[in-house]
């Protein structure tokens, strides 16, 4: 049974069958957290009206272009799958246009097909967070930090081509970036004939930034709302005033054509900005719809929280995590102030407990000094393995604490015996041995990352839960077979059992295990960035973002939380808008 748990869970071997059931699970529900979290209006009772987009073929090859139209987001997928595209197409729109929305269906669809046979499992990628790697390599840490895909399995299912990539963010890139990544996207697509992509980008990207994409075989374009889209659309609300201030405004109806904009519209219920002021351009519609959604709240925290947050995420991927926020995310003016209060928090809980603070203050030191967020692998294991996937990592780090603990206990007792030091050598011995061998047992699961537990994250702070709990059972073992081997040579020798582990030495025994539990779960420094951040920005509280997201500003994918939309986003982020006193940012 033992030898089967080790197999099953080993950090090296191919995918199977139980893999890909677990990916086309994560892959569903990540695609309907996406859709859930997409800004959409709604009007009495709550409801919520999906606007019918067309979409024009949008030939890549010689400059050709098609008249043809599709109708249906099964048309894309069905021409998606069509011989002369085989299988890599781009979505083209201007920003708002809804190609994200497009991206979501299709990739439904995709996915009901994958279900049905052995096609690939279309998986979203968000390219916001791309690093500049090499796409390959930078896949593979993506499938691992969003989907828990153990390294080995997602190389095999890349290099064979048994993911379909869905590919959105791309145009949150900054130029410079757009092109390198263009050229890694094309750069995969090259050397793996059988890799299926399908990718959202802004059409004047393509007009007027020179990336070709060249091993894209197709794209569709989606076509602006026709007005009898608008109208329809607008009524469905039953908003009658908006569609004559509509039909009487040029301005109007050029952005209504815009879904995004659209929606914007209904929201608000209005046609006219601020005190009246006509709405103008794209521009003045976005910050209309924010005046008019922040004017729903009197927290001047969160307005000032949505201004710094779009300007941390400008520089980031468009949605985050609470469990992901780390030192990076301090002013660089107080990180030094973190990684002192790391050591100290460590140092005063070592001297509480244990007694001896001078001890506590070096083991501090050295504990603020290593960053978990550089070990994505060890700290994602443990905040993603079940009771299940809980057991092997017990199983294995235990089995290593006791064998190489026993081991060097043994040597250690057999060197200075003629010292006399035989149980005090033991002790030591153990307690150097059962900590390596727990370490080096613990390291050869996570290496690659843990296998059996592919999974998205669903709420706000899983992680850190997860990752306490599971650390808090791994340590407490550790712990235990420490207490053994101090125990087991006095016991032998029928002497008192606490003869080496005598009750100040249990006092730093127990410390340093409660000091491992708040530090290897990140639990302590997430805690310290959070109160850190919270002194400035309210934002990294979740019923202040839960509150956001109400005013849909912010919308939830879920764990994660972003902008309703990067239009939202990047007007809230103009630096003037934070001290201008126009009611929605102070």
């Amino acid at each position: 049974m033992v030898v089967t748990a080790l197999v099953k869970f080993a950090p090296i071997r191919p995918p199977n069958l139980a893999d890909r059931r677990a990916l086309m699970r994560a892959a569903q529900q990540q695609l309907q957290f996406y859709r859930a979290g997409l800004p959409l209006p709604s009007g009495n009772a709550g409801k919520t009206i999906e606007m019918a987009l067309n979409y024009k073929i949008w030939g890549l090859q010689y400059g050709q272009q098609s008249t043809q139209v599709l109708q249906s987001y099964g048309a894309i997928a069905d021409y998606f799958h069509s011989g002369g595209v085989g299988g890599r197409l781009l979505l083209l729109g201007e920003p708002g246009m809804g190609k994200t929305h497009t991206l979501l269906a299709v990739g439904e669809i995709l996915l009901h097909h994958a279900s049905r046979n052995q096609a690939p499992v279309p998986l979203l990628i968000d390219l916001s967070a791309w690093s500049g790697d090499t796409l390959r390599n930078w896949l593979i840490d993506y499938f691992w930090h969003h989907y828990r895909i153990a390294k080995t399995v997602a190389e095999v299912w890349i290099d064979t081509g048994q993911v379909t990539l869905l590919l959105d963010g791309f145009d949150h890139l900054p130029p410079g970036q757009q092109r390198t990544c263009a050229r890694a996207i094309d750069a995969l697509l090259r050397t793996n004939p059988n890799q299926a992509a399908l990718l959202c980008c802004r059409r004047k990207v393509l007009e007027e930034s020179g990336i070709a994409f060249g091993e894209f075989n197709s794209g569709v374009n989606i076509v602006p709302l026709m007005a009898q889209q608008v109208k329809d659309y607008v009524m469905a609300f039953d908003l009658p005033e908006v569609w004559q201030g509509i039909k009487s405004s040029k301005v109007l109806q050029q952005l209504a054509r815009c879904p995004l904009l659209l929606s914007m519209l209904v929201t608000t219920a209005a046609t006219v900005g601020p005190n009246g002021q006509p709405i103008t351009n794209r521009s003045s519609l976005v910050h209309h719809y924010i005046t008019h959604q922040l004017a729903q709240t009197s927290q001047t925290g969160d307005r000032v929280a949505l201004g710094w947050l779009a300007q941390q995420l400008g520089a980031r991927a468009r949605l985050f995590y609470l469990d992901d926020l780390s030192h990076l995310w301090l002013p660089e003016s107080t990180r030094l102030l973190y990684r002192i209060l790391l050591g100290l928090a460590l140092a005063f809980g070592f001297g509480l407990v244990g007694g001896n603070l001078l001890l506590g203050l070096a083991l501090g030191l050295v504990a603020s000094q290593i960053d978990l967020e550089s070990l994505p692998r060890l700290r994602f294991s443990l905040a993603t393995a079940s009771l299940g996937r809980l057991g092997s990592l017990a199983l294995v780090s235990t089995v290593g604490a006791a064998v190489l603990g026993l081991a060097l206990a043994s040597l250690g007792a057999t060197l200075l015996s003629p010292l006399n030091l035989g149980p005090q050598a033991f002790a030591g011995g153990g307690l150097v041995g059962a900590i390596v061998g727990w370490g080096l047992g613990l390291s050869f699961l996570v290496w690659g990352g843990l296998h059996n537990t592919i999974q998205v994250r669903q709420t706000p702070n899983q992680d850190v839960q997860m990752g306490f709990r599971n650390s808090l059972v791994l340590v407490a073992l550790l712990g235990l077979v420490i207490v053994l081997l101090a125990v087991l040579p006095a016991v032998t020798s029928d002497q008192p059992a606490l003869t080496v582990l005598t009750p100040s030495r249990g006092r730093l025994l127990l410390a340093s295990l409660v000091g491992a539990v708040v530090w290897l779960s990140f639990g302590l420094q997430q805690t310290l960035v959070r109160l850190l951040l919270a002194s400035r920005w309210p934002l990294v509280s979740q019923p202040v973002l839960h509150r956001l997201v109400q005013l849909k500003l912010l919308r939830r994918v879920g764990g994660g939380y972003g902008f309703c939309h990067d239009l939202v986003r990047e007007a809230l982020a103009q630096p003037h808008l934070s001290t201008q006193n126009n009611g929605f940012i102070r």
